[in-house]
């Protein structure tokens, strides 16, 4: 598939017939699926950070997007159809791992309440119960970006992300970083439909219906997921294993080292039971 040493990953990048991209990093014989919000660019490359040490634990790993062009109205559990047909289409039906971060975690819910059958083990980064606040880290960039204003949007993220900012031009090279990195893979259109399906999401019907063992994480500096949103989210799941990072934001609770290692220990733990 790839050459690779621990200092490089280099990924092999494709497309699935329906439409989903993805890249592969690692050769071992266990099976990662993770839910990603990129699989090229600044997101791959942010997310080769968390991904080696599951590469070293003997993982092939695969980031696959969510797929392109879906219609108006399409739900998160919808998404999570399409993973579980991706998963019975490409993975023989069963991967040993699904990792899921910010939109990819709140599909991870959906899946492992309605296609537990499709993993092994499941964990989660950087998702929780959705709020005013999620709306306007989420929700309010989308809608500027199809409405063509996407250095606004690259603004508000920007803002979000590092509201102590004081140098405009900083501020706004970020901002149109960031919103670029947003339009890499995805459509505006798209990014707003997989917006409005978290901001119409019902944990009260899909989180208690989790049936599997399940490890969320997250930061206590999230911006789009307050730590009380995370706790919230972990008290509806039967049987969830929560972690939080102290003086970490959105993405570094899935880049940390913590990330990997609290993952594993998790398998480990849950090791015999089945999915």
């Amino acid at each position: 598939m790839l050459g690779l040493t621990m200092t490089m990953l280099r990924p092999d990048r494709g497309v699935f017939p329906n439409g989903m991209t993805y890249a592969r990093l690692g050769e071992g014989p266990k099976t990662l699926l993770w839910l990603a919000s990129g699989s090229k660019g600044p997101m791959l490359a942010m997310m080769t950070r968390a991904i080696r040490p599951f590469v070293a634990h003997g993982y092939g790993v695969c980031l696959v997007s969510m797929r392109p062009n879906m219609p108006p109205g399409h739900t998160l559990e919808g998404m999570a159809e399409d993973y579980a047909a991706l998963i019975e289409a490409e993975f023989d039906g069963r991967v040993d791992l699904v990792i899921g971060h910010s939109t990819g975690g709140m599909i991870g819910f959906c899946l492992a309440a309605g296609h537990p059958d499709r993993f092994g083990h499941i964990a989660i980064a950087g998702a929780g119960l959705w709020s005013d606040r999620s709306d306007r880290a989420n929700l309010e960039p989308a809608r500027l970006l199809v409405a063509g204003r996407t250095r606004e949007a690259g603004d508000l993220i920007a803002r979000l992300l590092l509201p102590n900012i004081r140098l405009p031009g900083v501020a706004a090279v970020l901002g149109a970083l960031l919103a670029r990195a947003a339009l890499a893979e995805h459509t505006a259109e798209d990014l707003l439909v997989s917006a409005e399906a978290t901001h119409a999401f019902d944990p009260q019907h899909v989180l208690p219906s989790i049936g599997v063992p399940l490890l969320l994480v997250a930061g206590e500096n999230d911006v789009w997921f307050t730590p009380q949103a995370v706790t919230q989210a972990a008290q509806l799941i039967p049987n969830c294993t929560l972690r939080l990072y102290a003086k970490t934001n959105h993405f570094g609770a899935i880049t940390s080292p913590r990330f990997a290692a609290d993952t594993l220990d998790f398998i480990r733990q849950h090791r015999q039971t089945p999915a």
